[in-house]
């Protein structure tokens, strides 16, 4: 077996006992000092998911709130881009747009959910329209960073070979700030799994966050984790998607590390 395998197999069987302590650990809390209704054990919450699912009602709730983070977010990952490389090629653009951009992106945008509700009520727009506008800012600042900060020796190389614009502008300049729209874009997953879950607490009819606002009204703490662990869960499988893409387009990099 060589080193770099001793290593992963070492490193996983650390993960696993490391993760495995803090579940005991939990466990006797919740059993011993920490009441339940405050802390449930991890054996609760386990049964709490077997519910929840058996009846269906974590898997429609999941759905709901997948679908509306796909579309939300997938149109905040399009436009992002689509401003931000904009602003950051032409700098007359870049000056009137930044203040916009800067303004909203630091104003709380929990805010804006009373007036979403008038404009657009409770429904799935809404809901969408939330998680937009929660996540857009974050690619539009990274994207237009990257193709700011590509290096000019980059680009005066290119010229030399005879490149045109449009040629600098998709093999040199796009490649370059890959790893900026890969940054945007986890940064802005989180803070759309935020604006779709404040966006399902306050109109509370459907979702995780709805699921959130339930439990906790009713105190019922083994189910209240069930939907914060979902959320945990899938912030880690879609992080663990964004890597393997940013991966995938290490290829595309002027200069491999």
């Amino acid at each position: 077996m060589t080193q770099a395998k001793n290593d992963r197999w070492n490193t996983a069987i650390l993960q696993t006992a490391t993760h495995m302590s803090i579940l005991v650990a939990w466990e006797l809390l919740s059993q011993f000092v920490i009441p339940p209704q405050f802390l449930p054990p991890p054996s609760a919450i386990l049964r709490a998911f077997v519910t929840t699912t058996q009846s269906g009602e974590l898997p429609r709730q999941l759905w709901q709130t997948v679908s509306v983070l796909t579309v939300g977010f997938g149109l905040s990952i399009v436009t992002g881009m689509a401003v931000g490389i904009a602003m950051g090629t032409f700098s007359t653009l870049r000056r009137i747009l930044d203040p916009y951009v800067n303004a909203l992106s630091a104003m709380p945008t929990v805010t804006l959910v009373p007036l979403v509700i008038i404009w657009l009520g409770l429904g799935f727009e809404a809901k969408v329209f939330l998680t937009w506008i929660v996540s857009i800012f974050p690619v539009i600042i990274n994207a237009q960073t990257g193709v700011v900060n590509v290096p000019p020796a980059f680009v005066e190389t290119a010229r030399a070979f005879g490149c045109n614009r449009w040629q600098i502008f998709r093999r040199v300049v796009l490649p370059a700030a890959v790893p900026f729209f890969v940054a945007g874009i986890r940064v802005g997953l989180g803070r759309a799994l935020v604006g779709v879950v404040v966006a399902e607490m306050f109109t509370a009819l459907a979702g995780l966050g709805h699921m959130v606002v339930f439990y906790g009204n009713t105190f019922r703490t083994a189910e209240l984790f069930v939907p914060i662990v979902s959320l945990a869960l899938l912030s880690i499988a879609l992080t663990s998607v964004i890597y393997r893409i940013e991966k995938r387009m290490q290829t595309w990099r002027p200069i491999q590390e």
